[in-house]
């Protein structure tokens, strides 16, 4: 009975044992460590040097992967084109048929005239033996001229219809063979940096593997950032045209007929802080300048804004860089996306128009003229 009850014991300690390991597997496995704060914690440790050669490398893979993207761009519009002209060489050959049948028809009527001969539409006239057949012979040549007539505006119209479409099919035609040109310098770019890159590595030695290891952790970080930054600046644009500002939100100075009025950056990164659920994201205004910062993610972004439709203040940007090391234009440009970020201040201009802007220290100035009736 003791070994029996040692056997049990036992088995229920393994039992016991292996649950204990198992849930505490599967909540090591569900909660994934912040990638962002793991290459923040490895940058943090790297001289000054080796940052210096991760920027390379790493403006190296950006000019990779913006030339990837072009190129595959340009492979669909090519694909596109393609298809464009198949079908205009399809309705080009149906409107050559009927040009043709067209012709056909002519040919028939002016043999028929011709077997008349030249006096025959006089003589058909003359020869009437009464008034009703008389009036029934014109009527006859009537017709048969009227037909002729038709026919010859037709074709005339077919053939500038085929001049049109055959200008069209040129021009498609050069189109593509001028994106297929721009295809292959593309790849030839995109070949020539990729071998850049790997001598770059292999001039490393020893340290080819350690720096190879740090860049793929970057650009792991880097292609999660992408999405999320799409996603943040729908967001803040929602929130910009959602939420109401406080009415002290702008303070207002006039001087007849203008109206000048300032928004601190406090202020919008108030209203940030309060959306629950989104991402820290802060502005900053300079003399000149707007920086806009996601520091969880290590990203910063400095621009400006441009005025679009009286009343949306778009960011443009024109640096940024990623946990220090600086972007390329075109990963910026892809980063924001097409939407970018706006912020939308209609609700408070009241029928205003915004004309100029001026971005101070700290605040943000709007002129507009006064709007009174």
């Amino acid at each position: 009975m003791t070994r029996i009850k040692k056997t049990r014991a036992l088995i229920t300690a393994g039992f016991t044992a292996f649950f204990i390991l198992a849930m505490i597997s599967s909540v090591t496995i569900g909660v994934r460590a912040d990638p962002f704060l793991e290459v923040k914690a490895k940058l943090n440790g790297i001289s000054e040097e080796e940052r210096e050669i991760l920027q390379g490398l790493f403006t190296l893979a950006q000019e990779i992967e913006l030339l990837e993207a072009e190129e595959k761009e340009l492979a669909q519009e090519i694909e596109s084109t393609k298809k464009e002209i198949e079908k205009l060489e399809a309705a080009i050959a149906e409107r050559e048929r009927a040009y043709e049948k067209k012709k056909e028809s002519l040919k028939g009527v002016l043999q028929s005239y011709q077997r008349m001969g030249p006096g025959s539409f006089l003589e058909i006239i003359l020869d009437s033996d009464n008034l009703g057949e008389f009036l029934d012979r014109v009527n006859i040549l009537r017709d048969l001229t009227h037909n002729t007539g038709e026919l010859l505006n037709q074709l005339e119209e077919s053939g500038k219809a085929l001049i049109n479409e055959k200008t069209m099919l040129s021009g498609k035609l050069f189109l593509v063979e001028e994106k297929q040109k721009q295809s292959r310098e593309t790849l030839v770019k995109r070949n020539k940096l990729k071998t850049e890159k790997e001598e770059y590595l292999a001039s490393l030695k020893g340290e080819k593997e350690y720096y190879k290891g740090y860049l793929a952790a970057i650009e792991g970080v880097w292609n999660e950032l992408k999405p999320l930054v799409s996603d943040v600046a729908k967001g803040f644009n929602h929130i910009m045209e959602d939420v109401s500002l406080p009415a002290d939100a702008l303070k207002i100075t006039i001087s007849f007929p203008e109206i000048k009025a300032s928004i601190e950056d406090t202020i919008i990164n108030k209203i940030i802080s309060e959306q629950p659920d989104f991402p820290d994201m802060v502005f900053v205004f300079h003399p000149g300048k707007v920086e806009i910062a996601l520091p969880d993610k290590n990203l910063a972004l400095s621009g400006t804004f441009t005025i679009i439709e009286g009343h949306i203040l778009k960011f443009q940007a024109q640096e940024g860089s990623f946990f220090g090391m600086a972007l390329e234009p075109g990963s910026i440009e892809e980063l924001i996306g097409e939407g970018g970020l706006a912020l939308n201040l209609k609700p408070l201009l009241a029928g205003n128009t915004i004309q100029d802007l001026n971005i101070k220290e700290g605040y943000l100035e709007l002129i507009s003229k006064l709007k009174l009736f």
